[in-house]
C-alpha cells in the first residue's frame, strides 16, 4: 500500500512536470522503453537497489544505460530516486505514469473476460459499447476463464463490470436465502 502511494506521488509529479513543459509523449516513450528493459533485464534494477554500490556508481551507470533517452527529465527521475533510495518505485511509478497519459489522452484499458472465445464481432460489439459508454478510446485485452460459467466480466478503469452467469447465480443464491419461509399451521 505504501508502495502505492510513493509511486503515485512520484508519476503524479513527473506527469505535471512532463505536462507544464509539453513533453509528455516523449517522456513516455522514454519511459516506456525503460520498462520493457527492465523487465526484460532485472540486473540493472538490482544494481539499483544494491546497499554495497554507491550512489556514484549507480549514477554512473544510469547515466550510460539511459544516455539515449531524448528527455533528460527521465535521466534526472531516476537519479532523484536512486538519491532517494527509492529506486524500487521506479517500475510502478512508470506503470502509473502511462496510465495518468492514456487518462489525458481519452484512452483507457480493459480487460474482457469470457467463459468461452469471444467471435471478433463480439469482441467489436463489446468494445463499441464500453466507448460509447466512458467517451473514451477503449485498448483491450480479452481473456477466456471458464470459471465465470457464461456471459462477460469487464473491468475497466478500475471498475469491475460483471455480467457472467457466475455473478448472477451468486446473488439468486444470497436473494433465496433472504427470503423467510414461514409454514402454514
Amino acid at each position: 500500500m505504501i508502495e502505492s502511494r510513493v509511486a503515485k506521488k512520484y508519476a503524479t509529479a513527473l506527469f505535471a512536470l512532463a505536462r507544464s513543459r509539453g513533453i509528455e509523449v516523449g517522456m513516455r516513450e522514454d519511459l516506456v522503453a525503460l520498462r520493457h528493459g527492465l523487465e526484460k533485464d532485472r540486473r540493472l534494477l538490482d544494481l539499483l537497489a544494491s546497499p554495497q554500490i554507491s550512489d556514484e556508481e549507480k549514477h554512473a551507470v544510469v547515466r550510460r544505460v539511459l544516455a539515449g533517452s531524448s528527455q533528460s527529465v527521465v535521466v534526472d527521475f531516476v537519479l532523484l530516486l536512486v538519491d532517494k533510495a527509492r529506486t524500487e518505485h521506479l517500475l510502478r511509478t512508470i506503470e502509473l505514469f502511462e496510465r495518468l497519459h492514456a487518462e489525458a489522452m481519452g484512452v483507457v484499458d480493459a480487460t474482457i473476460t469470457s467463459a468461452v472465445p469471444l467471435a471478433d464481432g463480439e469482441v467489436r460489439d463489446v468494445v463499441a459499447r464500453l466507448e460509447r459508454v466512458s467517451g473514451r478510446t477503449v485498448h483491450h485485452h480479452v481473456e477466456v476463464d471458464p470459471a465465470i460459467l457464461g456471459g462477460v466480466v469487464v473491468m475497466i478503469g478500475g471498475e469491475i463490470i460483471d455480467h457472467s452467469v457466475r455473478f448472477d447465480l451468486s446473488r439468486l443464491r444470497d436473494a433465496l436465502r433472504a427470503v423467510k419461509v414461514h409454514q402454514a399451521a
